[in-house]
């Protein structure tokens, strides 16, 4: 499986969360009030990819929720890279949709 390096940002994050002895909020892991973390979508982005899971609450307000590291979180706040999985190629691509009719110009005849 391949590796994928973890950002500077993403590994204080993570490592934040190691050293916490209690799940924390997503309030509290907002490490740096930038434009990229005000909406909390960075940490919507790091449960999708495997590093952390919600112990409480949703992703409807990621600042209210509790976060802790998965197994592969933890290897990534510990060493600052993690195993993921490719994209399978042989997964079923959707049918196109079927092109819509094309509207017929009829021309008038002139007297």
């Amino acid at each position: 499986m391949p590796v994928r390096p973890v950002t500077h940002f993403t590994w204080q994050v993570l490592r934040t969360v190691k050293r916490s002895k209690k799940p924390l909020t997503g309030r509290d892991l907002r490490l740096a009030p930038t434009r990229n973390t005000k909406d909390g979508s960075f940490l919507t982005a790091l449960v999708d990819q495997g590093l952390l899971v919600a112990v409480t609450g949703s992703s409807d307000i990621p600042f209210e929720a509790t976060f802790s590291l998965t197994e592969k979180g933890q290897h990534a706040a510990e060493y600052g890279e993690y195993e993921y999985d490719l994209k399978s190629k042989s997964a079923p691509v959707p049918a196109p949709a079927p092109p819509a009719p094309k509207a017929t110009v009829v021309a008038k005849k002139k007297r």
